[in-house]
């Protein structure tokens, strides 16, 4: 019974596609690379290598836009064209949408909040949150954050003092970064202590805690199929595999019941405040959307269902991605350790010797910046999301590739319900962009750009021209959070620790897991890991 059910799928799921490529604008001519498997297409290549691997290898042979082959040789097309990636995100929530899987995995653990919603939905969504990531709000978080970050600095002298020699100790500090940012996003976002740093059991942050690499990372082959062909599945099928037994769907699901359970207590808890005009009312990031959702228009609110997913969709945009991107900047500095020098001195010259600072005072910490900025560029954790074409549509680039034929390709016309996948690792790697040393790590090349020494050739981007925040009407709401919450635990840990990777440690690999994650090789299977040699300073 069972094998003639799986057989009748195998029969019947390939249909879909079939009808895509007989009905779409073809795409063929445009080059792409070799593919092993008819079923799997590039996929394997795509999800099993490190992030950006085969991306930069493709684009260094085929350009900055090329096809890639999905599931039963489906033509699907791989975007880093600066121009290209403009146009797309100027016209995405209208025209380029957010493809049925997305959105419904998007719905399983975070709700319909605005990563789910589309086209007016999510303006609508945006209007609502935008008062509580603006510049000034953002900038007010600075002083919790350089809270978290020196409590995170003073577990890990504990550690030093009892597991160490009294002067170092190995630290993975890929666990402590990802539960010392989910401190950071409860206090700065909700007004919670979670206390995930000193191991509190708190059901909703330990819910949290490594979610995407628990749930989404290292993919078998098997798992790269189930995810793909479920993108050709309509919405309401989505309902019913919600409630297959599965260890991943086991953590969504626990994660959504938990969101939902303290988002509820805690906007009740807020309008109550509001209602009876308390001064005690916080200003952390949910209290300022309940605040502007009440003054709102009547077409304009959010419900409470919806505003009980902004909570879960903050928790973990605001969490795991912070918390990888700091690994990296300080697996960077490991390797370098004259830049852990030069940014003590500027910690030096800048804020001496006292424990607090301003913002005023970060921001003239331009080569702290610039380290930030080129480990962004060089490792971004959201490096690929995907996208669908509502209607037909014309992708202008800036500049040709040449088709299988030979011929130069300026503009690419496709098909309503066309794929892209958008390359922000390969974009940030571009060579038309950053130059020819694209693929070096040099944070002094933000230097000689604020100098006019250097040019970015890019006007895609809503930080600095980096992919890792996108840009137009989809662009990341908390990107001024998100850098000076990295700014102040890097001013934090350098002031405190020298630090390098330990003697004949393994290789740093960068694996995918919803979210670009640091693994060790040889220890996959034990996720995300970044052990390092911590050295009290002096």
């Amino acid at each position: 019974m069972c094998q003639g059910v799986i057989a009748i799928l195998l029969l019947v799921l390939p249909l879909p596609l079939l009808y895509r490529r007989w009905k779409y604008v073809s795409i063929a001519y445009i080059q792409g690379p070799h593919v092993d498997s008819f079923i799997l297409g590039n996929f394997p290549e795509y999800f099993q290598n490190e992030v950006g691997q085969c991306e930069f290898e493709w684009q260094e042979r085929l350009g900055a836009v090329y096809r890639i082959k999905g599931l039963f040789g489906e033509d699907r097309l791989m975007i880093a064209d600066p121009k290209a990636l403009q146009h797309v995100y100027q016209t995405a929530s209208t025209q380029w949408l957010k493809p049925t899987i997305r959105r419904e995995i998007t719905r399983m653990y975070i709700g319909r909040g605005i990563a789910w919603a589309e086209g007016e939905d999510h303006r609508r969504h945006r209007r609502i949150m935008m008062p509580a990531f603006g510049n000034i709000e953002s900038r007010g978080m600075m002083p919790l954050f350089r809270e978290t970050a020196d409590r995170m600095c003073g577990h890990w002298k504990d550690i030093i003092s009892t597991l160490g020699d009294g002067k170092s100790a190995s630290i993975d500090v890929a666990d402590w970064l990802s539960r010392a940012t989910l401190d950071a996003i409860g206090e700065a976002a909700f007004g919670i202590q979670f206390g995930t740093m000193e191991n509190k059991d708190d059901k909703l942050a330990r819910s949290y805690y490594s979610l995407l690499m628990q749930a989404f990372g290292l993919p078998t082959r098997v798992k790269i199929f189930a995810q793909q062909i479920s993108a050709y599945f309509p919405a309401w099928v989505f309902r019913l595999l919600e409630r297959l037994p599965s260890r991943s769907l086991e953590r969504l699901r626990e994660v959504a019941y938990e969101g939902n359970r303290v988002a509820e207590e805690l906007v009740q808890r807020k309008m109550e405040a509001l209602r009876i005009g308390s001064e005690a009312l916080d200003k952390d990031v949910m209290s300022l959307l309940v605040e502007a959702n009440l003054s709102a228009t009547p077409e304009n609110k959010l419900n409470n269902e919806e505003l009980y997913a902004q909570m879960r969709t903050i928790l973990v945009a605001g969490h795991e991605t912070s918390g990888n991107t700091l690994a990296f900047i300080l697996y960077e500095l490991s390797k370098n350790p004259s830049i852990q020098t030069r940014i003590l001195e500027e910690i030096h010259s800048t804020l001496g010797v006292s424990q607090e600072y301003t913002m005023a005072q970060l921001d003239r910490m331009h080569y702290t910046l610039a380290v930030i900025k080129e480990v962004l560029r060089v490792h971004p954790v959201v490096y690929g999301p995907f996208l669908v074409a509502k209607e037909p549509d014309v992708i202008p680039l800036s500049k040709p590739i040449i088709s299988i034929d030979g011929k130069p390709i300026s503009t690419i016309p496709v098909s309503a319900g066309q794929y892209i996948h958008i390359s922000l690792a390969g974009y940030n790697r571009l060579k038309d962009v950053w130059g020819e040393d694209a693929h070096e790590f040099l944070p002094e090349r933000w230097l000689e750009i604020e100098e006019g020494r250097r040019e970015i050739h890019s006007l895609f981007g809503v930080y600095s021209n980096l992919g890792n925040f996108v840009s137009g009407a989809i662009s990341c709401l908390g990107w001024r959070f998100a850098v000076i919450e990295m700014q102040v635990f890097l001013v934090e840990i350098v002031r405190n620790f020298q630090f390098s990777l330990p003697p004949n440690g393994k290789r740093v690999i960068r694996a995918t897991s919803g979210v670009m994650a640091p693994v060790l090789e040889g220890e996959v299977e034990k996720g995300k890991q970044l052990p390092l040699v911590m050295e009290l300073r002096d």
